[in-house]
């Protein structure tokens, strides 16, 4: 009987603590996104530049702007010429999922005083961090 809850201790404590990396996980995933929704709101580049990777890949299709990878400092640069043009007045998350890969991603909807573009972004982990490695805005 002994030997059988020492068994019981070990799995029971396991279970737990996968559990709770995997919530760790999925929160550290939820701040970044929520992060980037309050700073695309506000059309703050700095701020959502702080969720940045090193490099990562830009597209803004209304700006002719198409980077395969970008430094973060750069990206920023762009994004905020990029908001100045449509100042924002709204963003909200349509969708979110993630790949077999383990990317995360969201499509979300970016009001601006010039119009409607879809937004979709992707993150990676990185040094076991989830940061964004993609950035996409399409004029609707």
């Amino acid at each position: 009987m002994n030997h059988f809850l020492k068994v019981k201790f070990w799995i029971v404590l396991l279970t737990g603590t996968i559990i709770w990396g995997f919530s760790q996980n999925v929160q550290a995933q939820s701040d970044v996104f929520n992060g980037a929704k309050t700073a695309l709101k506000s059309g703050n580049s700095k701020e959502l530049a702080r969720y940045f990777n090193n490099n990562i890949e830009l597209i803004i299709e209304s700006e002719n702007v198409e980077f395969d990878k970008v430094s973060s400092t750069q990206a920023e640069l762009v994004l905020k010429n990029f908001f100045q043009k449509n100042q924002a007045k709204d963003f909200m998350y349509v969708h979110q999922g993630s790949s077999p890969e383990g990317a995360q991603y969201s499509t979300g909807t970016y009001q601006s005083q010039s119009g409607s573009f879809l937004v979709y972004i992707v993150l990676k982990q990185f040094g076991g961090r989830y940061l964004i490695d993609r950035i996409d805005f399409r004029k609707e």
